[in-house]
């Protein structure tokens, strides 16, 4: 029966194509419609008439009862289940933010929503693949990486593939009966994600590895009251006011510099905030810029996650973000994040710098960019001996306070708060070498003078101007 179909159709070209060519023999006209679709031949017997385009449609149809296309299992199940034909549509993004968004379709879509789900090897049906991902304080949670997923949603069938490719990044497929819905989808499920999804609130770099805040950075720490003060007033207090600012047309963005030499615990000072203020955090490190990570997305995904709270390790040294270095290409990122199309409102960046000079005035010496710089100094006697109490409080010891550790900070005049980590650790590592479990004065003794010859000198005080042109150490305010 199929045969005799084919041989028809193809007998029907044949005609088709004689009394064409008859009519050109025999002088007749051929006239096209205004539609472009309709072939018309005067002959002897009239005229014939044929809509070419609802003849190939036909045809088709015809060809595809006889022969009908083969699918996968996968597409055929996928076919019957929306009911008519498949229009697929697709996004990628990359290994962990994709993760994320996987992760996310649980709490978006209801488990009512979901009528089936299943992963296909061969002809059999086999559960679908599942990983899992880090979030920080919350710990793991368990998301489908790969694998079928029916949904009937306020009664429109729809199903999704989820999927992983070789470069790792991951793949969400849409499928519906009606061109571009898929797109429509997925828009819908991204615009969830970011405005109620896990990095909400979060503190996470570039990668989007989630790190847990922790009040623990404090017992590390001895703060600059007049630093703590200023912080606190352009960052906290500025974060809790944004949303007054922007309903009263204000801007509501800010930058701020952190400046001082090594050691001094900028970084930490940033991540203390980071931990108080529970606002969104993205770290962006040095490490990962010279990585040729998208400077550029990580402003756009601020803007998105708003308030957010934007950290920037080391801003001097990402790529070199200085003109003397010939417009390296990270300072066009740079610029065009801050102040490109899109404002930055909702947007707080905290940046740390070891050298204030090699910052281009491009970026440091314009409102909108930066507004303020905050010298951080070295430690003064009192602040490092609350450093070293506060890391003493943690090992064993016979050393508690009293003029001991009082001796231990002054003798540590211009170390960095890094350096007198290292004293303490010095310290410990030499108790255990003498098969000693507590730490003893003569091991902090120690400690310090092999962290002077190892540094080869103190830092001497960072030197901070005041308005009148005389020295000091403690914190400038610009």
């Amino acid at each position: 029966m199929n045969k005799r179909i084919e041989e028809a159709l193809e007998e029907l070209d044949d005609l088709l194509n004689e009394v064409k060519e008859l009519g050109e023999e025999m002088g007749y006209s051929e006239e096209e419609s205004h539609e472009g679709s309709v072939f018309t031949v005067k002959t002897p017997f009239g005229k014939f008439e044929v809509d070419l385009e609802d003849y190939e449609t036909k045809k088709k149809l015809a060809k595809d009862k006889v022969n009908p296309p083969k699918f996968s299992l996968g597409r055929q199940m996928t076919r019957d289940f929306i009911g008519g034909e498949d229009q697929m549509d697709f996004r990628y993004w990359n290994n962990n933010l994709g993760s994320l968004i996987k992760l996310h379709m649980d709490n978006f879509y209801s488990s009512d929503d979901l009528v089936k789900e299943f992963d296909l090897e061969g002809k059999m049906e086999t559960q679908a693949t599942y990983a899992n991902i880090q979030l920080g304080d919350t710990g793991s949670q368990r998301f489908m990486q790969s694998g079928y997923r029916y949904y009937e949603r306020d009664g429109e069938p729809f199903a999704t593939i989820l999927s992983k490719d070789q470069d790792g990044d991951q793949r969400i497929v849409f499928i519906t009966t009606e061109e571009g819905r898929g797109l429509e989808l997925l828009d819908e499920l991204e615009d969830d994600f970011y405005a109620n999804g896990p990095l909400n609130g979060a503190f996470f770099d570039m990668s989007y590895n989630f790190m847990k805040r922790s009040d623990m950075v404090d017992e590390l720490l001895a703060w600059n009251p007049a630093i703590r003060q200023q912080l606190k007033k352009d960052v906290l207090d500025f974060l809790r006011l944004m949303p007054i600012l922007g309903e009263r047309g204000l801007p509501n963005s800010r930058g701020i510099i952190l400046s001082g030499a090594p050691g001094t615990g900028k970084t930490m000072y940033a991540k203390s905030l980071a931990a108080e203020s529970e606002t969104t955090t993205i770290l962006i490190s040095a490490e990962m810029i010279q990585q040729r990570h998208d400077v550029k997305s990580a402003f756009k995904l601020a803007r998105r996650l708003s308030p957010t709270l934007v950290i920037i390790e080391d801003i001097d040294t990402a790529g070199t973000v200085s003109r003397k270095f010939t417009d390296h290409p990270i300072l066009g990122e740079y610029l065009q994040a801050m102040d490109g199309m899109e404002s930055n409102n909702g947007v707080v960046i905290l940046a740390t710098t070891n050298h204030t000079e090699n910052i281009d005035p491009a970026i440091s010496d314009r409102p909108g960019r930066f507004d303020r710089i905050i010298e951080v100094p070295l430690p003064d006697k009192s602040q490092r001996k609350e450093i070293i109490q506060n890391l003493m409080r943690n090992m064993p010891t016979k050393v508690h306070g009293g003029k001991a550790i009082d001796k231990i900070a002054t003798n540590s005049r211009g170390l960095s708060g890094a350096w007198i980590r290292e004293v303490v650790q010095t310290a410990m590592i030499e108790a255990i070498s003498s098969d000693r479990n507590e730490i003893e004065i003569h091991d902090l003794e120690n400690g310090l003078e092999d962290v002077l010859k190892r540094r080869g000198m103190a830092y001497k005080s960072t030197p901070v101007l005041n308005d009148n042109g005389k020295r000091h150490n403690e914190v400038s305010v610009i």
